[in-house]
């Protein structure tokens, strides 16, 4: 028998021997690919900041016609959101804390998390038109706002509320 052979049937013993071992493993995994999108997502947020400065620097130049400030207000949006989204909680919970955090609630996790994605791929795309016409640049804001306060929503999902 082959290690990995080996590896899968001492996990699959753990997992008739020790009660609450499958969900532990199912939970991880799902936090897995919770990471994977989130690292997805900042991968997108900083090309859109590179994107933005290369806007900025046309500018400057005079190549561009969008103020430098506005350009400068949406790239460090887009730092805040990109940050936002790499040190975002994984879904743990302490043993003591008020709230548990099981499968359902790691699933709806990621869920958020693509629904952020796939806001992502839409302002890159505004933000690859607004390369062309200045004008878009306020879609562009918007989108990243939007972005922000899904991030914030997805970063509040298991606080405990106060007095519960």
């Amino acid at each position: 028998m082959s290690k990995l052979g080996k590896e899968l049937s001492l996990l699959e013993k753990l997992e008739k021997i020790i009660p609450g071992f499958h969900g532990y493993k199912v939970k991880e995994l799902i936090r897995e690919d919770d990471r994977l999108i989130r690292n997805y997502i900042y991968g997108e947020i900083k090309r859109a900041r590179d994107i933005v400065r290369e806007l900025m620097l046309a500018a400057l130049d005079g190549m561009y016609d969008a103020p430098v400030t506005y350009l400068d207000r949406l790239w460090k949006k887009l730092d805040e959101a990109g940050s936002k989204i790499k040190n975002a909680p994984a879904g743990y919970a302490g043993f003591f804390d008020r709230v548990k955090i099981r499968e359902r609630e790691l699933e709806t996790l990621k869920r958020v998390d693509a629904e952020i994605a796939s806001m992502t791929e839409n302002l890159l795309a505004a933000l690859q038109e607004a390369r062309d016409n200045p004008a878009k640049l306020r879609e562009v804001m918007s989108l990243v706002n939007s972005v922000l306060d899904r991030i914030e929503f997805r970063n509040n999902l298991f606080k405990a509320e106060p007095g519960r």
